[in-house]
């Protein structure tokens, strides 16, 4: 009759875990994107989480990447005197989309997981240069400036599609070990809740 009690905080425990390696994996890339921004730009782990939770958790586990972003976020713009402005929502409006993408493959098999994670990455990235393009004084507001925003930006600077191909790269890398990871979890899970005879006899 005692064991209960424990049998549910083991539970609680490896409930948290997942919680805390998202927002501690969030909040570390968040400080090490300046540096990775010369060898990689664009990727992070962040679009393909908000793709992952909604293709194979419960929706409320999406207050997980989207508290530890929002925190990490006005972090990082504070400390390194960067302004808060409109971006904000481009972003948001990015991870809504990987997100509603991710719902439509809810339960699908991991390799349409894998796929769709890849389309995910795309949506990300035309919604939030297209964010950009709108936002910017630098582009011509036309269907040429448009497509300038989608392949090489602005000059002087990394060529757009240098931050799609490091989206499309953390996609893929960070999706695989999402679903690993979900799958070890689930079984792990389901082990703890099965309950024993002994228990059933209490």
């Amino acid at each position: 009759m005692q064991k209960t009690p424990s049998r549910y905080n083991k539970k609680r425990v490896k409930r948290l875990l997942p919680a805390i390696a998202l927002i501690v994996l969030l909040f570390s890339f968040s400080w090490a994107a300046p540096g990775l921004r010369g060898l990689l730009p664009g990727f992070s782990p962040l679009p393909p989480l908000f793709f992952c939770i909604a293709a194979c958790m419960a929706p409320r586990w999406i207050w997980l990447p989207a508290v530890a972003w929002t925190l990490s976020y006005f972090a990082i713009n504070r400390t390194q005197g960067y302004e808060v402005g409109l971006h904000f929502f481009v972003v948001i409006a990015g991870l809504a989309a990987t997100f509603g993408i991710g719902a439509m493959l809810r339960k699908k098999p991991w390799p349409h997981l894998i796929g769709g994670s890849l389309g995910a990455a795309l949506a990300f990235y035309a919604v939030t240069n297209t964010g950009s393009w709108f936002l910017s004084e630098q582009y011509a507001k036309t269907w040429a400036g448009w497509v300038q925003c989608q392949t090489i930006g602005i000059p002087g600077y990394p060529p757009s599609w240098m931050f799609l191909k490091g989206q499309i790269t953390a996609s893929a890398l960070f999706t695989a070990i999402f679903l690993a990871g979900q799958r070890r979890f689930v079984r792990s899970e389901q082990k703890l809740l099965e309950p024993t005879t002994a228990h059933r006899a209490c």
